[in-house]
């Protein structure tokens, strides 16, 4: 029953054309102060590339796709691309307090490098306990510790 769950939220996320992937602009300008950037850029809703694990750069052999994750404001799910695979699971925030839970992803195989930072990856969304948000860039961590940093595309 789980599987089938699991099955019917991946097609769900592909026949829906990634439609959560989509920015909403419609409140965003170009403004130049901290404080503004800070207000224009949005936790949810915001597609969040991946810049760093811990202090290593990512670096992916098998695509030219960034690792990337996005929070529906709507449902509480979140989902994106770990490198190879798609990956997707609910979250609960309160303040700047974050839980992921649920966590799944496709099965596409890919170089043996790429699937070990995926794994990597993953796993460490698990350990998220917080967040923060500085201008464009998203911290993901856990306690105090940056786990993933993350700027908004």
């Amino acid at each position: 029953m789980k599987n089938l769950i699991y099955l019917s939220l991946i097609l769900v996320i592909f026949m829906c054309g990634c439609g959560i992937f989509k920015k909403d602009k419609s409140n965003q300008s170009n403004k130049t102060s901290s404080n503004e950037i800070n207000k224009s850029i949005d936790f949810f809703q915001t597609e969040w590339e991946l810049v760093k694990v811990g202090a290593i750069k990512p670096k992916l052999t098998g695509t030219d796709n960034k690792v990337s994750i996005l929070f529906s404001k709507d449902n509480s799910h979140f989902a994106g691309f770990s490198g190879c695979n798609r990956y997707f699971g609910k979250y609960e925030t309160k303040k700047e307090n974050l839980k992921l839970m649920d966590i799944g992803s496709t099965r596409m195989a890919c170089p043996e490098s790429d699937m070990r930072f995926e794994n990597t990856y993953l796993s460490n969304l698990n350990k998220i306990t917080n967040y923060s948000i500085n201008e464009d860039t998203l911290f993901l961590k856990n306690k105090d510790r940056v786990v993933l940093v993350f700027i908004a595309k």
